[in-house]
C-alpha cells in the first residue's frame, strides 16, 4: 500500500574532525531526541567530519561501503525503525577516495549507496586534490510508496543528476547531504536547491554541518509560493528541521505549473 506523505528530518550537527565514533554518536543522539521521522538525513561525510584534516587522513578514515558506518547505522535504524542517511569517506582503491552516501531502512539493510558525481574545486574547497568524482549509477530506494534519490553537496549545481532521478527514477525527494562552508558559495546554496525543487516539482532536505562556518539546513516543497509554501531552514546551532512529504500537494503542484510536460523535448 502506498502512502500519501513521509515525514523527513535533517539533522544539523556539530563535528569532531577525525573522529568516526563520536560523530555517529552525536547523530544517533540527534536522532533518537527527535522520534516520529521516517527517515533521517545527516550531513556530508557525517563519520569523519568535513575539512582539509580529514581530507589528509583518509588512508585512516576511508571505509567500505559495508564498514564500521555502515554495521552503527544498520543497527541503529532497525532499533529504531527508520531510515538513516548518513555519509562516509570511500576507499575504491590504493590511495583512491570518493564521497559515499547511503541510506538504511528499517530493517537495517543498505537500499542505496552513491559516490559524489562532481566533485568540488571552488572557493575554499579542495575536494578534487584528494577525491576522485563518482562513478556509480542513478541511487533511488522507496519509502511508504514514495521514491527518493540521493545527491551530494556541490551536485545540486549542476541541473543534470536531479533531471534524470526525476525521470528516470521518478523520485518525488531529494536527499542532499551537505558539508557547506561559509565561502562565496554559501549564498547560493538555498538558490540552487530552490531551482532544482521547482523545475523538477520535487522536494529537497538540503543538509550541513552545525556552527558558525557552516549551518542553515533547507527543507524546499516542489513550488515556493511566497507565502505558505516556502523554504524552512535552520540557523547556525545544532538541530532538527522536520519536514512533511506531501505527495496530495506535489501532484497539484505539477498539475498547476507543469514544467515537466511543458518542456519541449524535441528541440532539445
Amino acid at each position: 500500500m502506498a502512502y500519501e506523505q513521509i515525514a523527513v528530518a535533517g539533522i544539523q550537527i556539530s563535528q569532531v574532525i577525525g573522529n568516526r565514533q563520536a560523530n555517529i554518536s552525536t547523530a544517533m543522539e540527534a536522532i533518537t531526541a527527535a522520534p516520529g521521522h521516517d527517515i533521517y538525513v545527516l550531513p556530508e561525510l557525517s563519520s569523519s567530519g568535513y575539512g582539509i584534516e580529514v581530507f589528509q587522513a583518509l588512508e585512516d578514515l576511508a571505509e567500505d561501503v559495508m564498514g564500521p558506518s555502515f554495521r552503527a547505522f544498520s543497527d541503529f535504524a532497525r532499533r529504531q525503525k527508520c531510515f538513516i542517511c548518513y555519509s562516509f569517506p570511500r576507499r575504491v582503491g590504493n590511495h583512491k577516495f570518493k564521497i559515499s552516501t547511503s541510506v538504511v531502512d528499517r530493517n537495517g539493510s543498505l537500499v542505496a549507496n552513491y559516490d559524489k558525481w562532481h566533485v568540488c574545486s571552488t572557493g575554499v574547497c579542495c575536494e578534487k586534490d584528494y577525491f576522485s568524482p563518482g562513478e556509480s549509477p542513478l541511487a533511488a530506494f522507496d519509502v511508504n510508496g514514495i521514491q527518493v534519490g540521493l545527491a551530494i553537496c556541490y551536485d545540486i549545481r549542476f541541473p543534470e543528476l536531479t533531471r534524470k532521478l526525476t525521470l528516470e527514477r521518478k523520485i518525488s525527494l531529494l536527499l542532499h547531504p551537505g558539508g557547506w562552508p561559509r565561502d562565496e558559495g554559501f549564498h547560493t546554496w538555498h538558490t540552487f536547491v530552490k531551482v532544482r525543487a521547482m523545475e523538477n516539482s520535487i522536494y529537497i532536505m538540503s543538509t550541513n554541518w552545525a556552527g558558525p562556518d557552516n549551518g542553515c539546513t533547507a527543507f524546499c516543497p516542489p513550488f515556493l509560493d511566497g507565502g505558505k509554501y516556502k523554504l524552512e531552514k535552520l540557523g547556525d546551532d545544532p538541530g532538527v528541521l522536520s519536514g512533511i512529504v506531501d505527495i496530495g500537494y506535489l501532484e497539484e503542484a505539477r498539475r498547476i505549473h507543469p514544467y515537466l510536460t511543458d518542456r519541449n523535448v524535441d528541440m532539445y
